[in-house]
């Protein structure tokens, strides 16, 4: 009979604090709206096809680290250098998503899907999605955002560039590179924009803000190409398809036949 008494409480609970969150997210922003208009899409740049980054095209400055961060890439890079086949251990390794930033710059294809409101982002890569309001909603504060691997972003127009914020982002993930990794007070600005003289090119200019892992804030920029033959296909990762680690956190290749 207890067992039932706290089933029954976990699950008055719950309803309780559903009803309380269906209360609180009760608006419909414009994005959702059932009157939303597709016309003034037909104002935004073309950004149609698939993007492929364009390997070596990485610029931007280098960052200044400190704390913990610095300590940890120092270890990195000692041991790079040491090995050359010494692999950085990364939420890739387990299976799960690459998430925020570095969903935007991993050697697969992006796609940019624009509805009223709203960016839906899909990378190829483990079929990842991420979805840019542009909508005019407040930007919530962090205390309300539960971290996960995207983020929460926020974006708007200035002329024919995207300028996104997004914040919110789970601690740990790569920042920029691998063995420099974000806090939860990582804030990131994208502008977004094609080549004026290509339009078959696109600009990314990133600028990361992490007071607990950077000095001074971080500038990098991507460019991309752009296909319009190509359609994007499935990319999984399998159930339970980890790699093993050792005890020094380096991938373990497995034996024939598992």
């Amino acid at each position: 009979m207890k067992h039932v008494s706290l089933i029954s409480a976990f699950i008055t609970t719950g309803a309780v604090l559903a009803g309380a969150a269906l209360a609180q997210d009760d608006v419909v922003y414009p994005a959702n709206a059932p009157d939303a208009s597709y016309a003034p899409l037909d104002n935004l740049p073309d950004w149609r096809g698939l993007w492929f980054p364009a390997f070596g095209q990485v610029g931007g400055d280098e960052p200044i680290l400190i704390g913990e961060a610095k300590a940890t890439w120092e270890m990195h890079s000692a041991r790079l250098q040491a090995d050359a086949n010494y692999e950085v251990p990364e939420t890739g390794n387990n299976c799960e998503p690459d998430g925020f930033p570095y969903i935007m710059n991993f050697p697969y294809s992006l796609e940019f899907l624009f509805t009223p409101g709203k960016i839906t982002v899909i990378q190829e890569a483990l079929m990842q999605v991420r979805r840019i309001f542009t909508d005019g909603r407040p930007m919530p504060s962090r205390d309300e955002l539960d971290p996960n691997y995207f983020g929460y972003s926020r974006g708007h127009w200035e002329g024919d560039t995207l300028v996104v914020t997004t914040i919110g982002t789970k601690p740990g993930q790569r920042l920029g590179r691998a063995g420099i990794a974000n806090s939860d007070m990582l804030t990131v600005t994208e502008r977004l924009y094609l080549d004026p003289d290509d339009p078959d090119t696109l600009h990314l200019d990133f600028t990361f803000e992490d007071p607990n892992v950077l000095a001074q804030p971080w500038h990098m920029t991507h460019t991309f190409r752009r296909d319009r033959t190509w359609e994007q296909i499935e990319y999984i990762c399998a159930q339970n398809n980890r790699h093993m680690l050792d005890e020094d956190g380096q991938t373990v290749p497995p034996e024939f036949g598992e």
